[in-house]
Order: C-alpha cells, then sequence, then structure tokens
C-alpha cells in the first residue's frame, strides 16, 4: 500500500467518533405536538388545526351579559370593567382570525403539494412564498411569519411547514418542474445506489441528472451533497477500502 494512501486513510479515520454510541442515552424526548393535522379521507385531503397547540381566548359571554346590566356606584370599576370586556373581545377575534389564516394557508400549501404526499419526496413541487401569498390574497411576509415554527403531521410523517416550500430548478422539458428538495433526493438515491469501490465524482452525478432532463451544475451537486452530509467521492472510495479490512 502506497504511503500517501496510509495517510489519508489515517486523515478519515481521525474524523470518526471512536465513540459513536456516546450521545445516545435512555432519555426519552417527547416528540412536540403538530399544530396542522392532515389526513387522507374518501373526498380527499383534509386539513385540520390541533386546537390542542393553538392559542385561544374565551370570554363568558353570560357572566359578561350579567356585568353590562349590574349597576355600580363606582363609575370608574364600570368603565375598567367594560374596556376589559371589550379588549378581550377584539383579542379573541384576533386569534380566531391567525387560526383562520393558519388553516388557509396550510390547505393551499397541500393542495399544491398532494403528490408529495401519494408518491414521495420526488414529487415535491417548486412552491414559494409568493405563489401560496398570492393564491390566498395576502403578503408574503404573512405567509412567511403563519409558517415558520409550525409543524404538521401527515401520513408520510411529521415536518415543519416551511419544508414544502422549494425553489424551482431549470429543466429542458417545459412540462416538468422540479423542486431542489426533490433533486436533492435524487442526488441522495443515486449515491446510494453507486458502486461502493467505485463512487460517482459530483461531475458523473451531474451528468446523470442531465440524462433525465434536469440541468444542475457540478457544484450544486457538491452543495447538495454537503447539505446532505455525504462525504466526496474520495472519500466514500476510501472509507469503501477500508471496510475490506474488517
Amino acid at each position: 500500500m502506497r504511503t500517501e494512501d496510509i495517510v489519508e486513510m489515517l486523515s478519515i479515520i481521525r474524523t470518526l467518533n471512536p465513540k459513536p454510541g456516546e450521545h445516545l442515552g435512555i432519555e426519552f424526548r417527547e416528540m412536540p405536538s403538530p399544530d396542522v393535522i392532515v389526513t387522507r379521507k374518501k373526498q380527499g385531503w383534509s386539513v385540520e388545526l390541533n386546537r390542542s397547540t393553538l392559542p385561544s381566548v374565551l370570554v363568558n359571554e353570560h357572566y359578561a351579559e350579567l356585568m353590562a346590566k349590574q349597576k355600580r356606584a363606582d363609575q370608574a370599576v364600570q368603565d375598567y370593567s367594560a374596556e376589559t370586556l371589550t379588549n378581550a373581545r377584539w383579542l379573541k377575534r384576533a386569534v380566531e382570525q391567525r387560526n383562520q389564516t393558519t388553516l388557509k394557508i396550510s390547505a393551499e400549501i397541500i393542495r399544491h403539494q398532494t403528490d408529495f404526499l401519494e408518491k414521495g419526496l420526488d414529487y415535491l413541487k417548486p412552491l414559494s412564498l409568493r405563489d401560496v401569498a398570492l393564491a390566498v390574497g395576502m403578503h408574503e411576509s404573512t405567509v412567511s411569519r403563519v409558517t415558520t415554527g409550525l409543524l404538521i403531521s401527515t401520513p408520510r410523517g411529521g415536518m415543519p411547514l416551511k419544508s414544502f416550500f422549494s425553489v424551482n430548478i431549470a429543466s429542458r422539458d417545459s412540462d416538468m418542474n422540479a423542486s431542489a428538495a426533490s433533486v436533492r433526493n435524487m442526488v441522495k438515491k443515486i449515491i446510494s445506489q453507486e458502486v461502493p469501490g467505485k463512487p460517482l465524482s459530483d461531475e458523473a452525478i451531474s451528468k446523470v441528472i442531465s440524462e433525465q432532463g434536469i440541468d444542475l451544475a457540478r457544484r450544486t451537486v457538491a452543495k447538495y451533497r454537503e447539505m446532505l452530509n455525504i462525504p466526496s467521492s474520495s472519500q466514500r472510495r476510501m472509507r469503501a477500502r477500508l471496510s475490506e479490512f474488517r
């Protein structure tokens, strides 16, 4: 074995964790509850809010009516009660409006991404904040603010609502739109199917994807690969060689 091969192997070994199970403990973390729930029904996809996680304001209107009828000697107390009740009703309307806005935006996102729910990540369509904003008649900033931090439960698992947004990747076929997320998944699949001892370079992966009608530069392949925490072809080749010594 050549000295440079040994040096390269050692450099890879130094990047590995000698105690890979150290971060695993017996502590169980409770999964956060979703804010939006998507289910498949006979008539199609159903989008509902998880009321248990969303804010709500309740006003006891019966008690409010009794307060209004009750005569108070202290005008200041009466004015304070009336003002407080008005503020509570305003807050209730504001919360209900926000919840309806959340439902409207979520339903539009799901309407656009039904192929993903039915077929998988390869079918996630390009979708921007602007697309949704135009469809629901709201400002982009509103869509961004509402979707930030929200979790959605789907038959494909739970995920951030914003994961349904993805930029468009140029395609030579005008009838085929590919999202960045679906193309990243293509890169992942191509690498998972390669011969271990003969890994594909970023340039080779770019050519494979190009054969499917999508123009993806080598540097973009490298970017997506790094986002997926996948080593370079040389590192994958060296790891394959190291596995032969086990």
